[in-house]
């Protein structure tokens, strides 16, 4: 039985979304920590590094958000068939990414102790139309309920209605995402933020991460007879994008090496030889989770489920190394004014950043399986 928005009695979702709730908990350990001992002394972070885990959480799981909204809009806008799949679906992991992003952002800000929703709600008054970081409050608050419209739209079969909340949704979604990257980019004094492919390839690889995760929802759905079509489409889309961030990534490395910004050149030193953080770079952000999905695929001619499922997950892990690699690469080295000589900073992932980070995950899965459990979710046409 189900109403006009598609309520339905619980089915199978409850062993999920109580498994859910035990990662959740998970991300108990990190918050007790910082009720108790504060955030300078429970993440990793210090003076040098100020951004850690956390902000590259919030900046993976908003990207993830982004990506499967850009799928959704391609399904309404432009009303490409293979690309309307689990629509639904998609735009409730949308939604579930974007709380789980904000749930991380949260316990990045400040401290528990401060009024964060009375700061946030000042802060968005006072109308800092300069400020990047406004924008980004702006744009992120306005996105979420719009991408709660578009499911409500969805399951109550309003198409029109869901084409204008996807539309407005995703748009905002790629000038939010745009934003984010806005706010390294302004720092001057990190060059690898610095240049003018960083938003471009911010923007790319959430999308990449956008594919990769419905090729996941198509496999583990187990409708890969049912989305034959869908599966080689997408994969050939996936394929093409992992080739633009291969591309960008290339150019990044050997312009950039020879900038005549010498920070900029020494921080590219971090990524390559012996760097330390070159094993991420090339294993993790290129083998792994470009040029191995990549072969995947290739191999698999873009019709096998079973490829394009696992091709799916190492882009998404290429994507959370991607984001970690630019957040900590653009602060690791500095060069005080009064000296020639870098100063390489050390970062180390904390218990507490981990914790967190893990119940954020735990906070997407609750909230996707909460929708899940109430809702009817299933497409009744391609």
């Amino acid at each position: 039985m189900q109403n006009a928005v598609g309520f339905v009695r619980p089915k199978h979702n409850n062993i999920w979304l109580i498994l859910s709730c035990f990662i959740v908990l998970v991300g108990l350990y990190g918050v007790v920590q910082v009720f108790l001992h504060g955030q300078e002394e429970s993440y990793g972070i210090t003076r040098e590094v100020p951004w850690g885990l956390l902000i590259i959480g919030y900046s993976f799981f908003v990207g993830i958000t982004l990506g499967t909204a850009v799928v959704g809009a391609l399904a309404h806008v432009f009303k490409i068939d293979s690309f309307n799949i689990m629509s639904k679906k998609l735009a409730l992991v949308s939604v579930s990414s974007l709380i789980a992003g904000f749930f991380i952002i949260y316990w990045d800000l400040a401290g528990p102790y401060d009024l964060q929703v009375l700061r946030l709600v000042v802060y968005f008054a006072e109308f800092k139309i300069t400020s990047p970081i406004w924008w980004l409050v702006v744009l992120y608050a306005s996105e979420l309920p719009l991408l709660a419209f578009e499911v409500y739209f969805l399951l109550s079969q309003k198409e029109n209605s869901a084409f204008y909340a996807s539309l407005i949704g995703t748009s905002l979604s790629i000038v939010a995402y745009g934003t984010m990257a806005l706010v390294f980019d302004a720092n001057s004094s990190r060059p690898l933020w610095h240049t003018s492919s960083f938003a471009l390839f911010f923007i790319i690889s959430a999308i990449a991460g956008g594919f990769g995760v419905v090729l996941v929802m198509i496999f583990l759905n187990n409708v890969t007879q049912k989305y034959k079509k869908s599966i080689i489409v997408l994969s050939k889309t996936l394929f093409f994008l992992l080739t633009f961030m291969l591309v960008i990534d290339f150019w990044n490395v050997v312009i950039n090496s020879y900038s005549s910004d010498v920070l900029l050149g020494a921080t590219m030193r971090l990524f390559i030889g012996k760097g330390v953080l070159a094993y991420n770079f090339y294993f993790y952000e290129i083998i792994l989770g470009i040029i191995l999905p990549m072969f995947l695929l290739l191999v698999g001619r873009f019709k096998s489920s079973v490829l394009a499922f696992i091709s799916g997950i190492l882009t998404i892990v290429g994507l959370f190394f991607s984001r970690y690699d630019a957040v900590i690469g653009g602060q690791l080295l500095s060069r005080p004014s009064e000296s020639m000589k870098f100063v390489l900073h050390n970062y180390s992932v904390s218990a507490s950043e981990i914790s967190i980070f893990v119940g954020s995950i735990g906070v997407l899965f609750f909230v996707y399986f909460l929708g899940a459990k109430f809702f009817n979710l299933e497409e009744s046409t391609l």
